[in-house]
């Protein structure tokens, strides 16, 4: 009988501690679960918080890029008005400059001939090569100017390329000779034909060469030379004049720009900082590269361009 009896409240003792056991262990699931969710909806608050904050964020850049970008607007519209300024500046430069220039050079050389004095010639010759100095600003200018309008053309034909170097030395002999600098000419084999303006072209080597010759100190050597890579013909004209810095190889070739480490007063107002820059246009112009470079300051320096060749 107590066997009877003890069964039944066993099997009640059994499954009230499964009750008691089943409801613990719900009740820490349910504690870790509300703690899960607790920590989950706080690290969700703060990325809620961090995107409310990159929000702000960005409008506010947003809004200083709008006035920024209002500013450069205002900015743009002035640089183009100053650019079309400039660019009726040259034009009047142009036209109503060259005129006068060329009555002034004319009576010059016609009292230069006509009169006796010493002085009166010596300063004659002086106005002279003023307005030779002028002239060639206004070429400058006048290319410059159809450069931005985009209207400076090639008349290009098929030309021997060593040909046009010919005829353009003999001239270029005379400036080395008077400023007592030896030029050294290496000769292109004949047969090498280019597809180009040919006046253009030749006013490209004439600036390299005029260059190297006026950079270069009395005494010195100025080596002109021509060689083919590939299918290009490159003109190498190389000085021994006061070099380039390293950081100006590019920068020579802006317009206006002169090199800053070049201390010689004298030689700095000899040029206005636009014949490389024509250069450099006149040779992409041709499909062609132009460049500069050199030892260091003080070592001379190399410039050179090339164009393809037809043969």
């Amino acid at each position: 009988m107590l066997v009877i009896a003890f069964i039944p409240l066993s099997l009640l003792l059994l499954a009230a501690g499964f009750l008691v056991v089943a409801h613990v262990s719900g009740f820490v699931q349910s504690s870790r679960y509300n703690q899960r969710q607790n920590f989950s909806n706080m690290v969700i608050q703060r990325y809620m918080e961090r995107i409310a904050l990159a929000q702000g964020q960005l409008y506010q850049r947003k809004q200083e890029l709008e006035a920024m970008s209002s500013k450069l607007s205002l900015s743009n519209q002035e640089l183009g008005r100053l650019n079309e300024m400039k660019s009726k500046f040259l034009s009047m430069v142009v036209h109503d400059v060259r005129t006068p220039l060329a009555s002034i050079r004319g009576f010059s050389e016609l009292l230069a001939k006509r009169t006796g004095g010493v002085k009166e010639t010596a300063y004659l010759k002086s106005i002279i090569s003023s307005t030779d100095q002028l002239g060639h600003l206004i070429s400058d200018l006048t290319d410059l100017a159809m450069i931005e309008a985009g209207k400076l053309k090639m008349e290009k034909a098929t030309f021997e390329f060593y040909a046009m170097a010919a005829d353009v030395l003999p001239g270029i002999a005379i400036n080395a000779q008077k400023k007592g600098v030896e030029l050294l000419v290496y000769e292109l084999p004949a047969g090498t034909l280019v597809d180009g303006d040919k006046f253009r072209l030749s006013q490209v080597f004439m600036n390299l060469v005029n260059n190297a010759i006026k950079f270069t100190p009395s005494g010195k050597k100025v080596e002109i030379s021509f060689r083919r890579e590939g299918r290009y013909i490159t003109t190498l004209v190389r000085d021994a004049g006061i070099g380039i810095h390293p950081s100006e190889t590019r920068k020579i070739f802006e317009k206006f720009y002169q090199a800053k480490y070049q201390k010689d007063q004298k030689l700095r107002k000899l040029g206005w900082g636009l014949g490389l820059s024509i250069a450099q246009e006149i040779v992409r112009s041709h499909d062609g590269e132009i460049g500069a470079s050199s030892p260091g300051l003080g070592k001379g320096s190399t410039f050179y361009f090339k164009v393809p060749a037809l043969s």
